[in-house]
């Protein structure tokens, strides 16, 4: 017999409701030939609750229901938790009920099931995002324990804002990781948190793999960017000074003294 167990979880995108679900299976164990009773979470691929009723119980009947969402007077999200009921022929009645969001996301990181544990995390509006990047981290240092560096890397990439960068930097400097390094360092510099430091490094990256004109790139764009700020405080300590701040921007290269009459023109 095979029922389905709805499961209301709330976006944290659009603040509506969506509908997981979950599949109550009541089936015969092959090799006890006792019924067995699992329910399958559709939405993450694993098997939520497994056991084998009693020799002298048969699974007859089953059903399940869900209550809704609700937000308190406190902004906190109330209900949304799924139940399953299933009669048997012994007279018994076994109540199911799903457990809340922190106890699952607990249970799956127990069994290191990382990937299923964020996505319920983000799935469930009461969940802060330290927390999900907690859970990226430790994904990452299994990962890592386990030899495969460069699933760690992917899962420490999310971690980057919250992390300390050098704690993931000490772990990729030897030579076979490298090339993951590079990727760390990179995505550092598309959000515009990599130092002076950290293009440094990136560069010597790039001349250990051989790629000279990777290295050039990071080379020449850090070049400007110490020029630009150079440009830029030599302007900000003459705004007192209008004429002597001209005169200046006048001497700069054309892109300086854009980017200082952008920034200072009002001053």
């Amino acid at each position: 017999a095979v029922c389905n167990v709805p499961s209301h979880t709330k976006s944290t995108k659009n603040d509506s409701v969506i509908g997981a679900s979950y599949a109550l299976v009541a089936s015969t164990d092959a090799k006890s030939g006792r019924d067995a009773v699992d329910i399958y979470d559709a939405t993450n691929k694993l098997v939520a609750f497994h056991v084998l009723l009693s020799p002298s119980h048969k699974a007859l009947q089953a059903a399940g229901l869900a209550t809704p969402t609700t937000k308190a007077a406190d902004g906190s999200i109330c209900g949304g938790r799924s139940s399953a009921i299933i009669l048997t022929s012994g007279g018994a009645l076994v109540t199911l009920t799903e457990k809340v969001t922190i106890e699952k996301v607990s249970l799956l990181t127990q069994k290191n099931l990382y990937g299923a544990a964020i996505s319920m995390a983000y799935a469930d509006p009461s969940y802060q995002p330290s927390e999900i990047t907690a859970l990226y981290r430790r994904h990452a240092e299994h990962l890592y324990r386990k030899g495969d560096f460069s699933a760690a890397m992917d899962q420490y990439i999310y971690t980057i804002g919250s992390l300390e960068s050098s704690h993931v930097i000490f772990r990729y400097l030897d030579a076979p990781k490298i090339p993951m390094l590079a990727k760390y360092l990179e995505e550092l510099r598309s959000r515009d948190l990599a130092t002076t430091v950290h293009n440094e490094l990136l560069r010597t990256c790039y001349l250990k793999l051989g790629d000279n004109e990777a290295a050039e790139r990071i080379a020449a764009s850090a070049s400007s960017n110490a020029e630009s700020e150079t440009c830029a405080s030599i302007v900000a300590s003459l705004t007192h000074n209008p004429k002597e701040a001209l005169a200046t921007v006048c001497s700069f290269e054309a892109p300086q003294a854009a980017e200082a009459l952008v920034i200072y023109g009002a001053a």
